[in-house]
C-alpha cells in the first residue's frame, strides 16, 4: 500500500514539474483549480443557510408532534384510570346492571358523570353499548340513542378480545378520546371530545386540527352532522377551528406534507402525520399550524437564524472574491 502511495506522489510530482516547464499551461490549470475551488465554496456557502433551515423545520416536526403524543396520552391514561376506577366502584356496578331499565341506568349514569366533572375537570362522558354494539345509556346532556349499530373496529374488537382498549375515534359528529371497557352484558364507552386540544394549543398560539378520511366514514350517517370538506380526501368535524386557517389549507396535499414533513406557506408553517386506528390504519391526519405573523412564533425565530445564517456566508464570499482580486 505505501509503495502504490509513493508511486502515486511520484507521478503528481513529475505532472506538476512538466506543467512548471510550460508556463502557460501551468497557469491555466491552477487558475481552472482555484476557480473551481471558490465555486464549490460559494455553492456550499449559498446552500447552507436553506440546509439548516430545512434541518430546523424537520427537527420541528419531531419535537411538535412528540410533544402532541404526550398530550394525547396523558389525556387517554386519565380516561383509562377513571374506567377502572368506576368498574371497581360497587354501586357503578349496580348501576350497569340496570340494562332493562334504561331511564335509570342513565340517571345512575348522570350522576357517576356529575362527580367526574368536579375531579377530572373536563367534559368525560359515560355511555353503554349492548354486544351488539347498539348505544343503551350515556350520560350526556344530549345523548344520542337510536337502534342502528355502531361500524366500529375499536368496539367490535373490545367484545371480540374481551380485553380494554384505548385511543382516538370518530363517533356522533365528533372526534374523541376515549377508553372502551368489557362489562358483563357489553361495553362501557369513557370520551372526551378531542376539541380540548384545539383549547390547548391556542393557548400557545398554534393551531390544531384533526381530518378525517371521507373513505373511512358513513357518508350517509354524516350528513346528520356538521362538517366541512378540506384537502383532496378529508373532512372536518370539530366544532371548535380557526375559520381563516381552514380556508387556506382547503387545496392541500396533506400526503405530501406528511412526506415532506412539513409545509411553508405564505401566511402558516403546517406540519401533518397521519391518524391511525386501533389496526395502524390510516384514518385521517392530525394538523398543527402556526401562523408567520406571530411574534416570537418559531417560524419567526427560524427566519432571523436563516436570515443570519445568510448574511454570513454573504460575508465570507465577499471576502473570497477580495482575496482572488
Amino acid at each position: 500500500m505505501e509503495k502504490i502511495m509513493f508511486s502515486m506522489i511520484l507521478k503528481l510530482q513529475a505532472l506538476f514539474e512538466k506543467l512548471k516547464k510550460r508556463k502557460a499551461l501551468w497557469f491555466t490549470t491552477i487558475t481552472t483549480m482555484a476557480l473551481l475551488g471558490v465555486l464549490s465554496t460559494l455553492y456550499y456557502l449559498n446552500s447552507m443557510p436553506h440546509r439548516a433551515t430545512k434541518n430546523l423545520y424537520e427537527s420541528t416536526n419531531t419535537s411538535y408532534f412528540n410533544d402532541l403524543d404526550s398530550k394525547i396520552n396523558d389525556s387517554l391514561f386519565n380516561l383509562e384510570i377513571i374506567g377502572s376506577m368506576l368498574l371497581s366502584n360497587p354501586d357503578f356496578k349496580v348501576a350497569l346492571s340496570l340494562q332493562d331499565n334504561i331511564p335509570a341506568m342513565m340517571e345512575k349514569l348522570n350522576t357517576f358523570d356529575t362527580h367526574l366533572r368536579v375531579v377530572a375537570k373536563n367534559d368525560v362522558t359515560l355511555e353503554i353499548y349492548t354486544k351488539n354494539l347498539v348505544k343503551i345509556a350515556s350520560s350526556s346532556s344530549t345523548p344520542i340513542l337510536t337502534p342502528d349499530v355502531y361500524d366500529s373496529e375499536e368496539l367490535q374488537k373490545v367484545v371480540t378480545s374481551n380485553q380494554p382498549l384505548s385511543g382516538i375515534g370518530y363517533e356522533d359528529g365528533q372526534v374523541f378520546l376515549r377508553a372502551l371497557f368489557p362489562i358483563p352484558n357489553g361495553i362501557l364507552e369513557i370520551k372526551r371530545p378531542a376539541d380540548f386540544l384545539f383549547d390547548t394549543y391556542a393557548a400557545s398560539g398554534k393551531i390544531f386540527q384533526i381530518l378525517l378520511d371521507k373513505d373511512t366514514l358513513d357518508m350517509k350517517k354524516l350528513q346528520s352532522f356538521k362538517y366541512q370538506k378540506i384537502g383532496k380526501n378529508e373532512v372536518s368535524v370539530q366544532s371548535k377551528v380557526d375559520n381563516e386557517f381552514s380556508q387556506k389549507i382547503a387545496d392541500l396535499d396533506f400526503e405530501k406534507i406528511i412526506a415532506d414533513k412539513y409545509l411553508l406557506t405564505d401566511d402558516y408553517f403546517i406540519l401533518a402525520k397521519p391518524l391511525l386506528s386501533s389496526s395502524d390504519k390510516k384514518v385521517g391526519v392530525i394538523i398543527v399550524g402556526e401562523s408567520l405573523a406571530k411574534e416570537n412564533g418559531l417560524p419567526k425565530m427560524i427566519k432571523k437564524i436563516s436570515t443570519g445564517l445568510t448574511t454570513a456566508a454573504l460575508g465570507l464570499v465577499v471576502a473570497l472574491l477580495v482575496l482572488m482580486i
